[in-house]
């Protein structure tokens, strides 16, 4: 879903009004916001545990996706792409730090680099699926408000599945590699 936001972003807000000198400024400064969302939330997973971190990112980003799509629905104001600014900063590249930690968690040191490069392959297949999904509703509709929130009720239902995710049931794979 976060890759529907980063495609389409700054066309959508030329698109909405905004000048592309401040759109190129908005991206950036999430850009330059974003660099420790790695660091930031893979101290959290470590300490609040992979499912809490997860949950928590996956509903930030979907709060984003979803402020942007209501705003793009506005017909006035830009405070909704700024909100959607702040929680994209906060959580930008944070995933890719806590499914790695998550990996290891789970297929253990011997494992981690296959079970990630395994996560890798299913996350490219998304970054494929999200924009041309997105492309084709905007195409369809004219309008960039209904890719994100498909991207927002994406990110929402990651929440709900990160809710879910208990490693303790999978480390039978690790332990049947030890033996």
């Amino acid at each position: 879903s976060y890759v529907i936001y980063a495609t389409f972003f700054s066309k959508a807000l030329i698109e909405s009004g905004m000048t592309p000198g401040a759109a190129g400024r908005l991206w950036s400064v999430i850009g330059a916001a974003s660099i420790a969302s790695g660091f930031v939330w893979g101290v959290v997973s470590d300490r609040a545990g992979r499912r809490t971190a997860l949950t928590l990112i996956y509903l930030l980003q979907g709060l984003a996706f979803l402020s942007f799509g209501l705003q793009q629905l506005s017909t006035s104001g830009t405070v909704g792409y700024y909100v959607s600014a702040v929680f994209f900063a906060m959580s930008a590249w944070s995933i890719p730090a806590v499914i790695a930690a998550a990996a290891s968690d789970i297929a253990g040191a011997k494992l981690a680099s296959a079970a990630f490069g395994a996560l890798t392959l299913f996350f490219g297949f998304g970054q494929i699926l999200g924009p041309f999904t997105a492309g084709r509703l905007i195409e369809a509709t004219g309008i960039y408000s209904g890719s994100y929130i498909l991207a927002a009720v994406v990110a929402l239902v990651g929440a709900a599945c990160s809710c879910l995710f208990v490693p303790a049931r999978l480390s039978n794979m690790k332990d049947a590699y030890d033996r």
